[in-house]
């Protein structure tokens, strides 16, 4: 496929919590953590993705022989793309995992609530992706068309028609991930149905 996706290695963005007790850091966490932009809401860790879309380096071609109008005597290509990189950069925001003062108990339910956020934001990169993969396929299908005196002006036409809509799909495309992301938190309720929840009440 002409279209191919890069998925490049998750950068971890974190932030120092502090408490000598779970619900200090339940605490710190909503003083310090990040607000997810879909429910205004303070969360202990916020996957963030972003496409990037290469058009300018991209390279496109004509489809097919020029049509000719019968009447201008003019030239009508259609461009289609024949080699384009997409790019998916993730970031996760996350307390820093060391914390002190906890008691033995505490400290475990504080590694094992870490461990359930981190395979929830996990499982936002894996759907992040195969939505990048079904737009990967859509930008394949996208065509651009250019109308010339000559066939060379009307295929430049053409090509800039074509990067032209793949820089609107790509704009629209941003929208499609962020409800991914969305949709995922709302049924999960951002993990805590598959134990992403610290129990404050261990002491």
């Amino acid at each position: 496929m002409p279209v191919s996706l890069t998925v490049k290695n998750v950068v971890y963005d974190t932030y120092s919590v502090s408490g000598k007790t779970l619900p200090d850091i339940a605490k710190s966490i909503k003083t310090k953590g990040p607000k997810d932009p879909n429910d205004n809401k303070k969360v202990a860790f916020l996957t963030t993705t972003e496409l990037e879309c290469l058009t300018a380096k991209g390279k496109y071609v004509a489809e097919g022989k020029p049509k000719i109008d019968k009447k201008t005597g003019w030239f009508e290509v259609t461009a289609k793309v024949s080699a384009l990189k997409l790019i998916l950069h993730t970031t996760v925001r996350c307390p820093k995992r060391s914390v002190s003062g906890l008691t033995p108990r505490a400290l475990i339910e504080w590694y094992r609530f870490y461990a359930c956020c981190l395979v929830h934001e996990a499982q936002h990169l894996d759907k992040a992706k195969k939505e990048c993969e079904k737009i990967a396929k859509d930008l394949n299908k996208l065509k651009g068309s250019g109308l010339a005196e000559t066939e060379a002006e009307a295929l430049k036409f053409a090509k800039e028609d074509l990067q032209r809509v793949i820089h609107n799909h790509i704009f629209l495309d941003r929208d499609r991930l962020n409800e991914v992301h969305r949709k995922f938190d709302h049924s999960s309720h951002h993990g805590e149905k598959k134990g992403a929840l610290l129990d404050t009440s261990i002491g």
